[in-house]
C-alpha cells in the first residue's frame, strides 16, 4: 500500500507507486527532484516521454535527431543556450527507463514533470 498520493493531481493511490526520477538545468546548475506516481498515471508519463527515450544499447533516442534539436516543452529548435532534462522512470515492469531532451531556458516543463515540493519549479 502506498504511504503518499500520486503527484499526478494528489489523488489517493492504494497500490505501488511508481518513481520518476527528474534533473533539469545546464552546466553545473541543476535542479533534481523525485515524483510518485500511480500505476495509471506512470503510463501517462511514459506516453509524454516516448520519443525521448534514450536506448540502453547505443544512446540514441527514440525519435531520432529532429526530436533532439526541438525543446521537449514547446516544440521549437533549440539554439546553443539551452537546459538538458534528464528523466529516469521506474514504471511497473520494473525495467529501468531513461530520457533525454533539450529545454528553452524560458520554458517551463509540462504540469506532469514539475517539482511540486520547491519553492521554485522549473
Amino acid at each position: 500500500m502506498a504511504f503518499y498520493p500520486c503527484d499526478f493531481n494528489g489523488h489517493f493511490n492504494p497500490k505501488k507507486n511508481y518513481l520518476v526520477y527528474v534533473g533539469l538545468g545546464a552546466g553545473n546548475e541543476f535542479s533534481r527532484w523525485r515524483l510518485r506516481f500511480c500505476a495509471a498515471h506512470i503510463g501517462v508519463v511514459q506516453e509524454d516521454l516516448a520519443e525521448f527515450k534514450v536506448s540502453p544499447e547505443d544512446g540514441t533516442i527514440s525519435g531520432g535527431n529532429l526530436v533532439a534539436a526541438n525543446c521537449f516543452s514547446c516544440g521549437q529548435p533549440i539554439s546553443e543556450n539551452r537546459r538538458q532534462l534528464f528523466v529516469t522512470c521506474y514504471p511497473p515492469d520494473d525495467e529501468r527507463e531513461d530520457y533525454w531532451a533539450g529545454v528553452h531556458v524560458n520554458c517551463s516543463l509540462p504540469e506532469l514533470l514539475q517539482d511540486r515540493w520547491s519553492s521554485k519549479s522549473a
